[in-house]
């Protein structure tokens, strides 16, 4: 009798200990290829022309994944009930038909340049005028000690400082000659710019050295440029930013522009460099009879760009207070060349979107609802440097004390193939194969890593926790939208199977997608927040990031 006891005790408190998964396999099974294919082509299609924060083609998405939500079953929190959260960025643009350079020499000859240049840091002037003479100063190293001094015989006092990239190189131009470690630091850019201001100059002008093989930044990439030319911030950050006018003024320039500097001095920078690199023996001068004026101008334009947030409610009348946070960015980086190239996005990160739309089915559709409540969070203005997320973790729709962790989908719908040999031309490529995710995150909290092991094993997958260090070069771990939460200590996890050659590239399309793999990722993403959703423990934090070395 007493075992029987024991026996009807426990079955009692079963319930109490376990979570509820009774939800869980028509969860997954109603996660399908087809659903995930019939979203990612419409918001990677060529008609939302990428994505961008702040253009048309986001909004768009915005509004196709609240209608969606409405359609699951979701609930609204915000004012509105639009399932939108609004938030104002400022778009900083070069104006290029008011910005040009001019030079002029002895006799008042002008010549008015429209070669590209770009100015660094970015600044909340409007208009920026810069004039005065220049000293050419080599690589602009001063090294006294180790016997090697472009600052020598010139007084850059109050004058416009014209410097290479690099540091002297042998013949090719592709090795260092000066690579003895107590070179380091004199190489190095900051360190230039540093001593260059203690002197009192007035600005820095930067040019490729000639045995680079670059005469400007578009030579490397055109995108590169278009993003120099342009900047988003929140407009509440520009608000509380204190003025630095004393800033050095540093300046990007097209080779072209140094070019026109030198004529008519009896020399041309290939033939400075070569006789710097031959005997290591400055060359620096001023340039007579010459003046450069900078005249660039800046458009500001104000927008307000959504996030989009949605939940369900939980079962639990304690722990439906808790929220377990789904995020994805939805953003991407629109369109180039007039509209003719595309970034389409289906990867980085449509993927990371669609997915949330088919887990919060997954989770209506279930027996029962989760113990926890479950919120999804589609982001904008990630690419932007995680404006979105950063903003929804200052002003959260749901308590942000209330979050008991964040599930962050970012680039799931693609697996290593032979294409990626080749490397990408800017990143290290970190694509998993099949039946892999990489791990990123879960470090501040055992218990939801515990349950993130639980559901790999579940799923026949392996966890890649390569780049899941704090210290890893690639810096992952602070590169998605979970990093705006685990900063303020929400244990958060983030699946990805990582970067591929296709990785901000036009060829990121529906096209090129591992189905298979986005479906595998969906389910994992699922039965993971599933789990965490009914667990009924606490998620400890019991290694919290504010207390990280």
């Amino acid at each position: 009798m007493r075992n029987t006891r024991i026996l009807l005790l426990l079955t009692a408190l079963l319930p109490l200990i376990l979570p509820d998964l009774s939800g869980q396999k028509p969860g997954l099974n109603s996660i399908t290829i087809p659903e995930l294919n019939a979203h990612i082509s419409f918001l990677a299609s060529d008609e939302l022309k990428g994505r961008e924060t702040g253009e048309p083609g986001l909004q768009i998405a915005a509004r196709y994944l609240a209608t969606q939500a409405v359609l699951t079953g979701l609930k609204s929190l915000d004012e509105d009930g639009d399932y939108l959260q609004y938030y104002t960025i400022v778009k900083k643009e070069y104006d290029l038909d008011k910005s040009a350079v001019t030079i002029t020499g002895r006799d008042g000859k002008t010549d008015r340049l429209k070669d590209e240049f770009f100015l660094f840091p970015r600044t909340d002037e409007k208009n920026i005028h810069l004039e005065g003479e220049v000293v050419f100063a080599g690589y602009g190293i001063h090294a006294e000690e180790l016997g090697y001094d472009d600052f020598k015989d010139v007084d850059i006092r109050d004058k416009i400082v014209l410097i290479m990239t690099r540091s002297p190189m042998d013949e090719k131009g592709e090795r260092y000659k000066l690579d003895d470690a107590r070179w380091q630091s004199e190489e190095n850019f900051q360190h230039k710019v540093a001593y260059i201001y203690s002197m009192g100059a007035r600005a820095i002008l930067r040019v490729y050295d000639p045995k680079s093989g670059i005469r400007s930044i578009s030579d490397i990439d055109p995108q590169l440029s278009n993003y120099l030319r342009s900047s988003v911030e929140l407009k509440e950050d520009m608000e509380s930013r204190p003025e630095n006018p004393d800033m050095m003024k540093i300046i990007l320039i097209h080779r072209h522009i140094a070019d026109k500097l030198l004529e008519g001095s009896g020399t041309y920078l290939p033939e400075l460099q070569m006789k710097i690199d031959n005997d290591l023996t400055p060359r620096s001068f001023l340039i007579k009879d010459k003046k450069i004026q900078f005249d660039l101008h800046i458009a500001e334009n104000e927008i307000a760009v959504p996030n989009v947030f949605a939940i369900i409610e939980g079962r639990d009348p304690v722990l439906k207070e808790e929220m377990v946070l789904y995020t994805a960015h939805m953003d991407h980086l629109g369109d180039a060349d007039g509209g003719k190239a595309i970034f389409n996005g289906a990867d980085d990160n449509a993927s990371g979107s669609v997915a949330l739309l088919e887990i919060a089915e997954a989770f209506m559709s279930g027996q029962s609802r989760p113990e926890r409540s479950v919120g999804f969070l589609w982001i904008s203005g990630s690419e932007y440097g995680l404006m979105g997320s950063d903003y929804y973790s200052r002003y959260p729709v749901h308590k942000l004390e209330r979050t008991a962790a964040v599930i962050n989908l970012d680039m799931i719908a693609r697996s290593r193939t032979e294409a990626d040999s080749a490397g990408h031309r800017h990143f290290n490529l970190t694509i998993v194969g099949k039946d892999s995710v990489q791990v990123i995150g879960g470090l501040q909290s055992s218990v939801l890593m515990d349950l993130n092991r639980q559901v790999l094993e579940e799923m026949n997958m392996t966890g890649i926790y390569t780049y899941n260090s704090p210290d890893h070069p690639d810096r992952t771990l602070y590169r998605s939208d979970h990093y705006s939460f685990m900063k303020r200590d929400i244990p958060s996890l983030f699946y990805s199977t990582g970067i591929h050659h296709d990785y901000q590239a036009t060829d990121d399309v529906v096209e090129n997608l591992d189905f298979e793999t986005f479906l595998r990722m969906t389910r994992l993403s699922f039965l993971a927040g599933y789990r965490v959703a009914n667990f009924r423990g606490p998620i400890k934090v019991d290694h919290p990031f504010s207390e990280w070395e």
